[in-house]
């Protein structure tokens, strides 16, 4: 056999080893396994591309940080809180912006009818993102909760591209109160202890679950979206 033969041999199965932890990946680690797999045989078949899907990946991890959009002149910082398959769960990491919870005196609002959902939803969403970075963004089914210590119906699930987390998920993403903390308070997408009032998180991390009064105008948004990963 020539070495050109041998060296070719060598190749494929350098890059179905390669191939075959990138598919079965378990973790950060067999993707960076994967990936240098791949570098050793770069300009081999597919390889090139394999070694691009695989640093998406390494930087969509949960835990880790993104750029992705940006709002009146500055980027907004993602963290990566959950992830369904290819798809990435990103909450910012900071107050993107403030404004009430529904622009009202007299009515009571859940997050289905909210001023605040509808914003997000269109001009927050049309605004923050390029017509591209839309095309990634997927549209969500959210189970809107009644308040827990009060019992407040939360109103009718709701699909949404962009939203703001609920006391539930918030608790399973940040369960430390540190984490939670930051500049100011924010609002999160449930109900107090009547319709007029959502609950929100304290700048020291707390969540106020008898809630703020729902035409707050200094309210702290912390929106949320799933993007698909092009992998």
């Amino acid at each position: 056999m020539s070495n050109e033969m041998n060296n070719e041999a060598l190749q494929e199965g350098i890059y179905q080893q390669a191939k075959d932890k990138f598919l079965h990946y378990a973790g950060a680690e067999d993707l960076r396994n994967a990936e240098a797999l791949f570098h050793k045989i770069e300009d081999y078949k597919q390889s090139a591309a394999y070694i691009e899907k695989c640093e998406t990946l390494l930087a969509y991890m949960p835990g880790c940080t993104v750029t992705f959009g940006s709002f009146e002149g500055e980027p907004i910082r993602w963290r990566i809180v959950d992830q369904r398959g290819k798809m990435r769960l990103l909450l910012a990491e900071e107050i993107v912006t403030r404004r009430c919870y529904h622009r009202t005196t007299l009515e009571d609002a859940t997050w289905s009818d909210c001023s605040l959902r509808k914003w997000l939803n269109k001009d927050f969403l049309e605004s923050a993102f390029t017509p591209a970075e839309r095309m990634k963004i997927v549209p969500n089914k959210l189970k809107n909760l009644r308040n827990r210590k009060f019992y407040t119906q939360g109103g009718p699930d709701t699909m949404d591209r962009v939203h703001v987390p609920g006391v539930e998920e918030i608790e399973r993403y940040m369960p430390e109160q540190a984490d939670r903390a930051g500049s100011d308070w924010w609002w999160l997408r449930c109900p107090g202890s009547n319709l007029f009032s959502t609950v929100a998180v304290y700048d020291d991390g707390t969540i106020y679950e008898n809630g703020i009064h729902i035409d707050y105008e200094g309210g702290g948004v912390r929106p949320a979206v799933w993007v698909l990963l092009k992998v």
